[in-house]
């Protein structure tokens, strides 16, 4: 299992697209967890007493996340697409005949990059978030008791997701394909479902992956919604079915 993890580690780590995905996803984190703060705080003076004291300003600096969802799942994806793409899946198959040990290995070494990728987006979004949300009042600061949780939330939630998407491109085979599944999972469904009555968005929104991660990140529960950590529990029952089909499909078929 060494010799694959490592083996797995030497194709990732020169490949200059790998770090370009980790930029990507931080910066997109950044850049919208800052713009949503922004257009808090421009509004902070006119909030009432009691809508600052709901006011979910741990949630609001991570909304960034759900922005660098989408970039981490297709990292995942391309960590088994890109190979039958080129071909070289034969070649790492002829060297490493254990099919489901180079998965698990494209797994452990995927979801560790995607792991602390995570955790620096978490944490510079947040930071980022609560220096403008401070201009109006709104910043709980690093002290906050929910903060631990949504930090660690909003990390399980992108590694998930990476691993959803692993899990796509192992059944799939196609980057276009498990990118645009990812895409019509994470994006596209919230967006229909929103435009369904309210009684069935209450129903069946909760099973989404973008509210369960929503409430991942979220210090303000939703009666409407999993809880975080059961939601995220629901997420990783997702990734373990598309992982066994994934799995089924890449030691049972050519190459």
């Amino acid at each position: 299992m060494i010799d694959s993890l490592a083996m797995e580690w030497q194709k990732l780590r020169p490949l200059h697209k790998t770090s370009r995905m980790v930029a990507l996803a931080i910066t997109m984190a950044v850049v919208v967890s800052a713009i949503v703060a922004a257009a808090m705080a421009s509004n902070g003076a006119q909030m009432s007493l009691s809508d600052r004291r709901g006011f979910d300003s741990v949630g609001t600096s991570l909304q960034g996340i759900n922005a660098a969802v989408l970039v981490v799942a297709a990292f995942g994806a391309l960590s088994v697409t890109r190979e039958y793409a080129t071909g070289m899946i034969r070649t790492t198959f002829l060297t490493q005949p254990g099919r489901l040990r180079v998965l698990t290995a494209k797994l452990g070494i995927h979801a560790a990059v995607a792991g602390v990728a995570a955790a620096c987006a978490c944490l510079a979004a947040f930071a980022v978030g609560q220096a403008l949300l401070n201009s109006a009042g709104l910043s709980v600061g690093w002290g906050n008791s929910h903060l631990a949780a949504a930090l660690g939330g909003g990390v399980i939630y992108l590694v998930l997701v990476c691993l959803w998407g692993a899990a796509l491109g192992a059944l799939l085979r196609s980057s276009s394909s498990a990118i645009t599944w990812l895409a019509s999972l994470l994006v596209v469904a919230p967006v229909i479902v929103q435009i369904l009555p309210q009684h069935v968005i209450d129903l069946f929104g909760r099973w989404l992956p973008s509210q369960i991660g929503q409430q991942a990140i979220s210090s303000s529960p939703n009666a409407h919604s999993f809880s975080a950590w059961i939601g995220l529990t629901v997420l990783a029952g997702y990734v373990a079915v598309t992982l066994v089909a994934g799995a089924w499909r890449m030691a049972r078929t050519d190459p």
